[in-house]
């Protein structure tokens, strides 16, 4: 590998995961993407199949990629579904399952490369959280309960793993134009009538949110400066209306500002 680092990136057929990818190339990594399904190499990155649900998936990937690097140095942890419903309507399965995906999923990975990690004694974990990771979104309860149980993680982990010289770090986007919310259409579930009205209003705010959004670019610059810091913050917040809703959220009374955020996705 003539001594480049080696980059592992979750999710990267698409979206903010393919960005990431192809910024890590540039920026002189070996990177490999994954996707569910296979996907062809391109822009330097090497895609490989992985299905972070299935632990001997990971285990396959991972260490196909050890086979033939020796070293994996950078795992961004990106893959994630989302599901807009309100909280009551999401059958329990489609809750687990979004949780199987976004918080466990990126848990596998992680232990698939901590044991080469920690043998190197150096690597980086940076997970893709969201400003969802620190308050809640109508219309997003579950989705922001795997954001935040990756936060605490996350924070855990940052400790637990410093002795290793192994460096953790949050990325925070805001609203970035990605196709994970248009992914997002499958009610094949009973829906509750009282919920009609509402359920669509959010729909339709959350994707006009998400085209109006920030450029993926944006996150993916955040990462590959993370990446190359000899000393990695452990949170990174991407875009201003992320850092002022945590600044706000800080300062408002509650009431009012958990009535400016329904009245933000139509709720009042």
């Amino acid at each position: 590998m003539n001594g480049q680092p080696v980059a592992l990136v979750t999710g990267a057929s698409t979206g903010i995961g393919k960005k990431i990818a192809e910024t890590l190339v540039k920026q002189g990594y070996v990177t490999y993407g994954t996707s569910r399904r296979q996907r062809p190499d391109g822009h330097g990155i090497r895609m490989r199949v992985l299905e972070v649900t299935d632990g001997s998936s990971v285990k396959s990937c991972v260490d196909g990629i050890l086979a033939e690097t020796g070293r994996i140095d950078l795992l961004v942890n990106n893959a994630a579904v989302v599901m807009i419903s309100p909280g009551e309507e999401l059958p329990l399965e489609k809750a687990e399952e979004m949780m199987q995906i976004n918080f466990f999923g990126a848990v596998r990975v992680i232990n698939a490369v901590l044991p080469q990690m920690r043998r190197q004694r150096s690597g980086r974990l940076i997970f893709i959280s969201s400003l969802a990771g620190l308050m809640g979104v109508p219309g997003q309860g579950f989705y922001c309960s795997t954001k935040h149980a990756m936060e605490g993680y996350a924070d855990a982990l940052h400790m637990e793993l410093a002795k290793f010289n192994i460096r953790v770090s949050l990325v925070e986007p805001g609203s970035f134009r990605t196709e994970i919310i248009e992914k997002s259409d499958d009610l094949s579930w009973p829906t509750i009538p009282d919920y009609d009205g509402m359920r669509e209003r959010l729909s339709e705010v959350i994707k006009e949110r998400t085209k109006a959004g920030n450029n993926p670019q944006r996150v993916a610059d955040v990462v590959a400066r993370a990446a190359a810091s000899k000393r990695p913050r452990l949170r990174y917040r991407v875009a201003a209306e992320g850092k002022q809703a945590v600044f706000l959220k800080s300062l408002l009374p509650e009431k009012f500002f958990y009535s400016t955020v329904s009245k933000m996705f139509g709720l009042k």
